[in-house]
């Protein structure tokens, strides 16, 4: 796997450090070219790797080598998952380019008791809180690109549509008591404990 540093790569920690202990199968929804299911790989016994991006995930394919990862090509909201199946659920610039509401509820489902969603997402800028964020974040990723090898995202890019408010209230009727936090570079992270 190549190094390098982008906006999505940079927050992959934050959903690592979501993983519960003991993960038995974790699913990353959206995985494009395979980076943080490589990373999974290595907490969690079985990974799934869905992307409906032929060309990323080819790549994936050819870059990660590990026994305990599947991709497949495939739509995460109709894929014939069973229900209570992941034991952790992670989205890394992805939440944006489904339906916010029926997308969490469908990671709900997938979720086994006492699962982990990890959600690092986007959001549509709207308050003078998120343009104060928004700038100070270019100017921090400025400095990142300029000091770090840059790593292209290699999948398709969608601007969000949501609020950061209209994603917390998303948030708080179908996933009530995630950790939902603004970050720093045009982003938010969602942790949620299924009961």
């Amino acid at each position: 796997m190549r190094g390098g540093w982008n906006r999505n790569l940079h927050y992959h920690d934050v959903v690592l450090n979501a993983v519960p202990a003991g993960c038995e199968r974790a699913l990353d929804a959206g995985c494009g070219i395979g980076q943080l299911a490589s990373r999974l790989a290595g907490r969690c016994r079985d990974v799934v790797a869905i992307d409906a991006d032929t060309a990323a995930l080819a790549r994936a394919r050819s870059e990660c080598e590990r026994p305990n990862i599947t991709f497949m090509r495939g739509d995460v909201m109709s894929h014939p998952f069973d229900a209570g199946t992941f034991d952790f659920i992670a989205l890394v610039a992805v939440l944006h380019h489904l339906p916010l509401e029926p997308a969490l509820e469908r990671f709900t489902l997938l979720l086994k008791p006492r699962g982990t969603l990890a959600v690092i997402g986007l959001y549509r800028l709207s308050t003078l809180a998120d343009f104060a964020w928004a700038h100070a974040g270019f100017i921090v990723s400025t400095w990142y690109r300029a000091t770090n090898p840059s790593a292209p995202v290699a999948a398709p890019i969608r601007e969000p549509k949501e609020t950061l408010a209209e994603i917390r209230t998303a948030a708080e009727r179908i996933v009530p008591g995630a950790d939902l936090r603004r970050r720093l570079l045009f982003r938010y992270s969602l942790v949620w404990r299924k009961d």
